[in-house]
């Protein structure tokens, strides 16, 4: 059966970025890379090219020696192959499991970066206009240009250290699905019942979620709007808790289908409600 236990591409990523960002990389995790490779070029060895023309002996005799030499290297490159070949899948499994045990810390390492970043985010997007769509933006007026270079500056570094986190969290096998994306960098209150039958997520965050996609092709406006939306807060997910937030947003649209189920009773529908948002 055809397995993928031998891949640890993923997991170099994530050392990668935590090197990129000058986190802490235990050195066994590097002691293991190197034993990776060791495995890695075993598994490639090679004889010489063939011989051509210029390179064959002038006497029976020292042909004869090179035939024996290079069987022997044939001979040593593929037990070299085979044997590689049987521990290219521990290695490579200890080195995954080495990255996913650190990987956890390595994201939490980022919150100090985010939390200023936003801040500065924060900041600028008050002195913004209430239309944040970089085409409608005047730029040459300085009170604009000024905070929006200051919140670009922000927003860029805020995508490299998300992109980082994301690369992190596949090494742990979390934080993937339905806008991850998001949940990475924000959460929506959890709802109370109230909110379910006040329709707040038609009438507000639905709207808020759908701005949010809009923007994918401006990142600037992108940030500047989670640091301004009412119903998304920014905040750097801890790992595995991109998919709680998921959650509390799946809970929501099933408390929606139960209000929408046509003859239910108000009581009821509050019951089933209350006990949906519960989990």
């Amino acid at each position: 059966m055809i397995t993928f236990d031998h891949d640890t591409s993923t997991a170099q990523a994530a050392v990668d970025a935590a090197r990129r960002r000058k986190l802490d990389i235990p050195q066994i995790i590097d002691d293991t890379a190197h034993m990776w490779q060791v495995v890695t070029d075993a598994g490639h060895m090679r004889v010489d090219d063939k011989p051509g023309r210029n390179d064959i002996p002038d006497t029976a005799e020292e042909l004869r020696q090179l035939i024996e030499d290079r069987a022997h290297a044939h001979r040593i490159a593929e037990a070299h192959r085979q044997i590689a070949g049987d521990y290219r899948e521990p290695v490579a499994r200890k080195y995954n499991q080495l990255v996913r045990d650190h990987a956890p810390g390595w994201i939490r390492s980022l919150q100090t970066d985010f939390l200023a970043l936003t801040k500065v985010l924060a900041k600028q997007e008050k002195k913004l206009p209430t239309l944040l769509d970089a085409h409608h933006l005047d730029m040459r007026d300085p009170t604009v240009s000024a905070p929006w270079q200051a919140a670009e500056a922000a927003a860029i570094q805020l995508d490299q250290l998300v992109s980082d986190r994301q690369i992190m969290a596949r090494a742990t096998g979390q934080d993937i699905g339905k806008d991850a994306e998001l949940y990475a960098v924000a959460k929506i209150a959890a709802p109370s019942s109230e909110d379910v039958f006040a329709h707040k997520l038609r009438d507000h965050v639905g709207p808020a979620l759908r701005e949010w996609r809009d923007l994918r092709h401006q990142p600037v406006s992108r940030w500047l709007y989670l640091a301004r939306s009412p119903h998304l807060e920014l905040s750097l997910a801890t790992p595995g808790e991109v998919t709680q937030r998921q959650t509390v947003m799946d809970r929501w649209y099933k408390a929606i289908e139960i209000v929408m189920t046509p003859g239910l009773s108000r009581q009821s529908a509050e019951h089933a409600v209350a006990s949906t948002l519960r989990g």
